[in-house]
């Protein structure tokens, strides 16, 4: 009987060795040879996959923003306001081996970014959805009573996603001034200062 082939996970295996490859290479050396030999596959099979290199490096970063998603609904359940911007900012965040390769990935995209349209479009709709996650969370805050009246949500979660993007690019740059104790301690100093403890004070008291 022939085998039968499992579309999905063999997909999935091309892109996880595209991740690989360009933590190690760079985009410019990624080439679909080399992909394909990383993966374990001819480049004839890759063509069955995919359109082209493009379109395997748009596919790598939606995988990679997926399992993070993914990973991220799976540990924030049971998690409320504040307690689970936390968790998101925290899968989010190079803080073991896995994540340093997502941030590098992350990282590698941006020159790409700039050079072409289409992959900037998609990475500006991928920040929009993390964007609006984290909204909907500092929002649900609010109405817990967690943070401070006079806090600008929309300049919250901005200060949020810089602090992931300054975070995963100083990582991968200079990964021994930020240790994963020095994230976690500037992602807390962060979230403190939107609560109501480090704010206003109430008139009438």
């Amino acid at each position: 009987m022939p085998k039968i082939v499992d579309w999905d996970v063999r997909r999935d295996e091309v892109l996880t060795a595209t991740w690989r490859v360009i933590a190690r290479e760079g985009f410019d050396k990624a080439t679909i040879r080399k992909i394909a030999t990383e993966a374990g596959y001819s480049s004839g099979v890759l063509a069955h996959y995919f359109a082209n290199k493009q379109d395997i490096l748009a596919s790598a970063l939606l995988l990679c923003h997926q399992r993070v998603r993914e990973r991220t609904s799976r540990r924030a359940q049971g998690f409320a306001g504040l307690d689970a911007v936390r968790v998101i900012m925290v899968e989010a965040l190079p803080l073991d081996t896995a994540r340093d390769l997502e941030a590098g990935i992350e990282i590698s995209f941006y020159h790409q970014a700039l050079e072409n349209p289409e992959l900037a479009r998609l990475q500006n709709h991928e920040i929009d959805l993390a964007w609006d996650e984290l909204r909907t969370r500092l929002l649900e805050a609010k109405r817990l009573g967690q943070l401070r009246r006079s806090l600008d949500i929309e300049q919250a979660v901005h200060a949020l996603i810089v602090l992931i993007d300054g975070l995963s690019v100083q990582r991968v740059l200079y990964p021994s001034l930020v240790s994963p104790e020095r994230q976690l301690a500037l992602l807390d100093a962060l979230l403190t200062s939107f609560t109501s403890a480090s704010g206003d004070s109430d008139p009438r008291s």
